[in-house]
């Protein structure tokens, strides 16, 4: 994991590119540059661990490009359960933190890429300093989220019952 300022990376991520992704969708130049100015931008390679179970949740992360999954432990065996793949433009690691709860299983990086983490602190000054540009961004991960919920559904719909 490698730490990069937005600064080395605009060409790569301009603005432009980062409004075509779900979580920047609408939101203005000024508070998008915001976070991408004062967000922790990281490069991983594939199998690099986002975050682990167990690990605080004052962050999450946008996946900016590459690919992650979220793996939630077995209960009864050391396995993991792959639940989710996170594309370029989906957040990761929202409800832990909105739930000041502790990770509930590993996010590892699969394809090598760049995440843009937001702490809880920057999450509460894009509130404070662009709040119009919050709601939409509330938006967003909200639909985002709705997402996940019906994908999660579908998982357990089709599950078998023993």
């Amino acid at each position: 994991m490698q730490l990069y300022q937005y600064s080395d990376l605009s060409g790569q991520f301009s603005l432009e590119y980062c409004h075509g992704l779900s979580m920047f969708g609408a939101l203005s130049d000024e508070s998008l540059t915001f976070l991408l100015t004062h967000g922790d931008i990281y490069k991983l390679a594939g199998n690099d661990r986002i975050y682990s179970l167990g690990d605080s949740s004052d962050m999450f992360f946008v996946i900016l490009s590459g690919q992650a999954r979220f793996y939630h432990p077995k209960t009864d065996s050391d396995d993991q359960v792959p639940l989710k793949a996170y594309l370029p433009g989906e957040q990761l690691g929202f409800v832990g933190m909105i739930g000041l709860q502790a990770r509930h299983g590993n996010a590892v990086m699969q394809k090598e890429g760049f995440v843009l983490e937001i702490s809880s602190a920057l999450f509460h000054e894009l509130c404070d300093i662009y709040p119009e540009d919050f709601k939409i961004f509330m938006i967003n991960v909200t639909r985002e989220m709705s997402r996940e919920i019906a994908q999660l559904d579908s998982m357990c719909g089709n599950m078998q019952s023993t």
